[in-house]
Protein backbone atom coordinates (compact mmCIF):
# COMPACT_ATOMS: atom_id res chain seq x y z
CA UNK A 1 0.00 0.00 0.00
CA UNK A 2 2.79 2.26 0.59
CA UNK A 3 4.69 1.75 -2.51
CA UNK A 4 1.43 2.69 -4.40
CA UNK A 5 1.28 6.15 -2.00
CA UNK A 6 4.64 6.86 -2.81
CA UNK A 7 3.93 6.40 -6.94
CA UNK A 8 1.30 8.75 -6.63
CA UNK A 9 3.15 11.53 -4.33
CA UNK A 10 6.14 11.36 -7.35
CA UNK A 11 3.40 11.78 -10.14
CA UNK A 12 1.99 14.65 -8.68
CA UNK A 13 5.47 16.05 -8.10
CA UNK A 14 6.12 15.50 -12.20
CA UNK A 15 2.99 16.65 -12.49
CA UNK A 16 4.03 20.00 -10.54
CA UNK A 17 6.83 20.85 -12.46
CA UNK A 18 4.94 20.43 -15.65
CA UNK A 19 3.11 23.11 -14.70
CA UNK A 20 5.79 25.38 -13.84
CA UNK A 21 6.77 25.89 -17.36
CA UNK A 22 3.42 27.96 -17.65
CA UNK A 23 5.72 30.36 -15.39
CA UNK A 24 5.47 33.60 -17.34
CA UNK A 25 9.60 34.30 -16.51
CA UNK A 26 9.84 30.74 -18.33
CA UNK A 27 7.53 31.25 -20.76
CA UNK A 28 9.55 34.40 -22.08
CA UNK A 29 13.35 32.96 -21.54
CA UNK A 30 11.78 30.05 -23.23
CA UNK A 31 10.56 32.43 -25.80
CA UNK A 32 13.89 34.41 -26.21
CA UNK A 33 15.69 31.27 -26.70
CA UNK A 34 13.58 29.68 -28.89
CA UNK A 35 13.14 32.83 -31.49
CA UNK A 36 16.90 34.06 -31.10
CA UNK A 37 18.00 31.68 -33.76
CA UNK A 38 15.69 32.71 -36.45
CA UNK A 39 15.93 35.54 -38.96
CA UNK A 40 13.34 38.26 -38.06
CA UNK A 41 13.70 37.49 -34.10
CA UNK A 42 13.28 41.31 -33.10
CA UNK A 43 9.99 41.69 -34.63
CA UNK A 44 8.68 38.10 -33.95
CA UNK A 45 9.65 38.77 -30.06
CA UNK A 46 8.13 42.46 -29.75
CA UNK A 47 4.83 40.78 -31.39
CA UNK A 48 5.02 38.15 -28.83
CA UNK A 49 5.61 40.10 -26.08
CA UNK A 50 2.87 42.79 -26.49
CA UNK A 51 0.20 39.82 -27.33
CA UNK A 52 1.74 38.38 -24.07
CA UNK A 53 0.81 41.64 -22.29
CA UNK A 54 -2.58 41.88 -23.88
CA UNK A 55 -3.01 38.34 -22.97
CA UNK A 56 -2.25 38.87 -19.51
CA UNK A 57 -4.10 41.76 -18.49
CA UNK A 58 -7.56 40.65 -20.33
CA UNK A 59 -7.00 37.51 -18.46
CA UNK A 60 -6.75 38.96 -15.35
CA UNK A 61 -9.61 41.69 -15.46
CA UNK A 62 -11.90 38.52 -16.35
CA UNK A 63 -10.68 37.01 -13.07
CA UNK A 64 -11.24 40.45 -10.66
CA UNK A 65 -14.30 41.08 -12.16
CA UNK A 66 -16.10 37.94 -12.58
CA UNK A 67 -14.90 35.67 -9.72
CA UNK A 68 -15.08 32.28 -9.82
CA UNK A 69 -13.55 30.48 -7.21
CA UNK A 70 -10.89 27.73 -7.60
CA UNK A 71 -11.43 23.72 -6.70
CA UNK A 72 -8.90 23.78 -4.13
CA UNK A 73 -10.79 26.55 -2.53
CA UNK A 74 -8.18 29.62 -2.37
CA UNK A 75 -8.88 32.40 -0.19
CA UNK A 76 -7.65 36.01 -0.92
CA UNK A 77 -7.64 39.32 1.20
CA UNK A 78 -6.89 41.52 -1.71
CA UNK A 79 -7.65 42.55 -5.51
CA UNK A 80 -3.81 40.65 -6.68
CA UNK A 81 -4.79 37.95 -4.36
CA UNK A 82 -8.45 37.81 -5.48
CA UNK A 83 -6.97 37.65 -9.47
CA UNK A 84 -4.63 34.51 -8.37
CA UNK A 85 -7.26 32.97 -6.14
CA UNK A 86 -9.97 33.31 -9.21
CA UNK A 87 -9.90 29.84 -11.89
CA UNK A 88 -11.88 31.14 -14.19
CA UNK A 89 -10.08 31.60 -17.09
CA UNK A 90 -7.07 29.77 -16.33
CA UNK A 91 -4.10 31.83 -17.24
CA UNK A 92 -1.68 29.02 -17.32
CA UNK A 93 -3.46 27.40 -19.82
CA UNK A 94 -4.20 30.98 -22.03
CA UNK A 95 -0.11 31.81 -21.68
CA UNK A 96 0.94 28.10 -22.80
CA UNK A 97 -1.46 28.23 -25.40
CA UNK A 98 -0.47 31.72 -27.04
CA UNK A 99 3.06 31.52 -26.26
CA UNK A 100 3.53 28.28 -27.82
CA UNK A 101 1.20 28.51 -30.70
CA UNK A 102 2.87 31.68 -31.60
CA UNK A 103 6.23 29.75 -31.68
CA UNK A 104 5.05 26.79 -33.42
CA UNK A 105 3.89 29.04 -36.35
CA UNK A 106 6.96 31.07 -36.18
CA UNK A 107 9.37 27.76 -36.69
CA UNK A 108 6.67 26.18 -38.99
CA UNK A 109 6.94 29.14 -41.07
CA UNK A 110 10.81 29.45 -40.95
CA UNK A 111 10.95 25.71 -42.16
CA UNK A 112 11.26 23.64 -38.45
CA UNK A 113 8.46 21.06 -38.38
CA UNK A 114 9.31 19.50 -35.77
CA UNK A 115 8.89 22.04 -33.22
CA UNK A 116 4.84 21.54 -33.78
CA UNK A 117 4.26 18.75 -31.73
CA UNK A 118 6.61 19.46 -28.91
CA UNK A 119 4.90 22.95 -28.23
CA UNK A 120 1.54 21.72 -29.10
CA UNK A 121 2.28 18.48 -26.53
CA UNK A 122 3.50 21.04 -23.70
CA UNK A 123 -0.05 23.14 -24.07
CA UNK A 124 -2.02 19.84 -23.26
CA UNK A 125 0.25 19.03 -20.35
CA UNK A 126 0.41 22.14 -18.56
CA UNK A 127 -3.50 22.16 -19.66
CA UNK A 128 -4.23 18.79 -17.74
CA UNK A 129 -1.34 19.80 -14.44
CA UNK A 130 -3.97 22.46 -14.40
CA UNK A 131 -6.80 20.04 -13.78
CA UNK A 132 -4.84 17.37 -11.56
CA UNK A 133 -3.50 19.65 -9.13
CA UNK A 134 -6.96 21.45 -8.49
CA UNK A 135 -6.23 24.78 -9.41
CA UNK A 136 -8.99 25.21 -12.03
CA UNK A 137 -12.32 22.85 -13.42
CA UNK A 138 -11.77 21.71 -17.24
CA UNK A 139 -14.36 25.14 -17.97
CA UNK A 140 -11.57 26.90 -17.03
CA UNK A 141 -8.51 25.48 -18.72
CA UNK A 142 -10.52 25.13 -22.08
CA UNK A 143 -11.44 29.00 -21.68
CA UNK A 144 -7.54 29.25 -21.37
CA UNK A 145 -6.76 27.56 -24.39
CA UNK A 146 -9.48 29.69 -26.15
CA UNK A 147 -8.23 33.18 -25.03
CA UNK A 148 -4.72 32.07 -26.08
CA UNK A 149 -5.58 30.94 -29.29
CA UNK A 150 -7.45 34.26 -29.94
CA UNK A 151 -4.79 36.15 -28.82
CA UNK A 152 -2.30 33.93 -31.51
CA UNK A 153 -4.76 34.76 -33.98
CA UNK A 154 -4.87 38.01 -33.36
CA UNK A 155 -0.87 38.73 -33.29
CA UNK A 156 0.43 36.15 -35.34
CA UNK A 157 -2.11 35.88 -38.13
CA UNK A 158 -4.28 39.10 -38.43
CA UNK A 159 -1.68 41.46 -37.74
Amino acid sequence: MEKQSLKKTKFAEYVRDFTAIGNPFLLLLVSLSALSVLPGFEGFMLRLIVGFLVNEFVCSSIKYFWHKPRPNGQVFDNGFEKIDAGSFPSIHASRMAYVYLSLSFVHYTCGYYFMLPIFLTLILVVGYSRTFLKKHFWTDVFAGFGFGILFFLLFFILI
